[in-house]
């Protein structure tokens, strides 16, 4: 049996499914790189073509380079670069890697491709 909260959050979580699903909202990215090695550069650049292409004008990217900022890398237990946690809305993703696998990433979105 749920308490209230679990089914306050389940709700919530179910909305922000539907409006994410739906093409609706801002979405807000945080991506934790390492300076500029090849990995790094290759995230930035394909979450970037990626919300000009499927999210253009919907969208925030905060990039937190661990070498300037390793603190908040522990604060989100953040262990390897590039990662990419989606802030809003919250879908509870964490993405590893460049993000070169367009298909995969906007699955993981739950973005269809069909937004633009």
């Amino acid at each position: 049996m749920r308490t209230k909260r679990q089914q306050t959050v389940a709700v919530r979580r179910r909305a922000a499914r539907r409006s994410a699903s739906a093409g609706g909202g801002i979405y807000a990215f945080r991506l934790f790189v390492a300076g500029t090695e090849p990995n790094s550069l290759a995230a930035r650049q394909n979450l970037a073509l990626l919300c000009e292409k499927h999210l253009k004008g919907r969208h925030r990217i905060e990039i937190v380079d661990v070498f300037k900022s390793a603190t908040a890398a522990l604060k989100h237990h953040v262990l390897v670069t590039p990662t990419l946690m989606v802030v809003e809305p919250r879908l509870g993703v964490t993405l590893l890697g460049s993000l070169s696998d367009t298909k995969q990433v906007l699955a993981a979105l739950r973005l269809n491709g069909h937004e633009r």
